[in-house]
């Protein structure tokens, strides 16, 4: 059996209290007991429970990252910029996936609420007011990743999704394109939706008119959604704006089995910039995320709410920018409508 802190106890003649002033490193603690108390750990191989310690202290050395999507390839860059930062603080960090299920998502935040960690950084697929307060009533620090989100008490994280759409079809028209589709993301994810707009309002203010396939962010729905936009009578696409580069891979191949080139025929901008897309055959155009800092930058906000350093929401907008690479080069062009 693993010793406990009453072995401890027992071993260096002191009380339980002695030896959990001790191992929370209590300054008031007597020379001689805490030596033998040490001495007694050492001897009995005991490991504190850091559980145990944080509940003592009221502080807490885990934090939670709570992914909707640990297979798509944009999410592991933005752990991994929250893993080194976190690291470098000092934190232990535990990860879990919820395969965009609200109902996942709820019960591992809960859980990660009992098991008293000090702060949670949240990528959620639905952010609504009811979502809000329940997190509110945790009465833990959260910080939100790449989500765009209005009014919120909470740090959020992210960049641009409106205007980075925006831009992107708007590079597009001014290479002479008019039948420009979108295949968007699931619409109950915040981020789909508002590149959607982004879309939306660029096609608008050209006078063209939007037509929309919708995904779920998967290079299976890029395939789907492709084939039924090209499967129109009367509208044939000449460019597409994809909503993350998995549906782009998907409608990229969609377009190629039936014979059409790329950019010649079709024009493609995605979303997120993976390492992927600079593989793909043509290389795709992309707007780039930039996935490490948006991690880096959560745990930076995360720590200062922890610490108690700052109370007031803040949002960070990081830069995006817009890669052109194959598929969407080219001279000025008219679609023949």
């Amino acid at each position: 059996m693993k010793p406990t802190i009453l072995d401890v106890a027992r071993h260096a003649n002191v009380s339980k209290a002695s030896v959990s002033r001790v191992i929370n490193n209590n300054p008031k603690v007597d020379k001689n007991i805490r030596e033998r108390v040490e001495q007694a750990i050492e001897e009995l191989g005991y490991r504190p429970s850091a559980i145990a310690r944080n509940l003592a202290n009221n502080t807490s050395n885990m934090i939670g990252l709570i992914l909707p999507d640990i297979t798509n390839p944009f999410f592991p860059l933005v752990a991994r910029g929250i893993e080194d930062a976190a690291h470098e603080l000092g934190y232990t960090l535990f990860i879990c996936n919820t395969d965009n299920d609200p109902k996942i998502e709820q019960e591992y935040i809960h859980k990660m609420a009992q098991q008293q960690v000090g702060g949670i950084i949240l990528i959620s697929s639905i952010i609504d007011e009811g979502k809000m307060n329940d997190l509110l009533s945790l009465q833990i620090p959260f910080v939100l990743c790449d989500r765009t989100i209005t009014q919120t008490p909470f740090d959020v994280v992210t960049i641009d999704h409106y205007r980075a759409a925006y831009e992107a079809v708007e590079h597009l028209i001014s290479q002479g394109h008019k039948s420009i589709c979108h295949i968007s993301g699931p619409l109950q994810v915040q981020t789909a939706v508002t590149r959607k707009e982004g879309y939306m309002d660029a096609m608008l203010a050209a006078g063209l008119s939007p037509r929309i396939g919708v995904g779920n962010f998967s290079y299976e729905s890029g395939v789907e959604q492709m084939n039924l936009l090209l499967n129109g009578d009367s509208y044939q696409p000449t460019a597409l704006f994809a909503a993350n580069d998995l549906i782009a891979f998907g409608a990229m191949n969609a377009i190629k089995a039936r014979g059409l080139s790329i950019p010649g025929d079709i024009a493609v901008i995605g979303c997120d910039d993976i390492i992927f897309g600079q593989m793909y055959n043509p290389a795709l155009s992309s707007i780039s995320v930039p996935t490490y800092q948006i991690g880096a930058t959560a745990v930076s906000l995360l720590n200062d709410r922890m610490k108690g350093e700052r109370m007031d929401a803040r949002q960070v907008i990081l830069k995006h920018q817009l890669i052109y690479r194959e598929t969407c080069i080219g001279g000025t062009r008219q679609d023949e409508l």
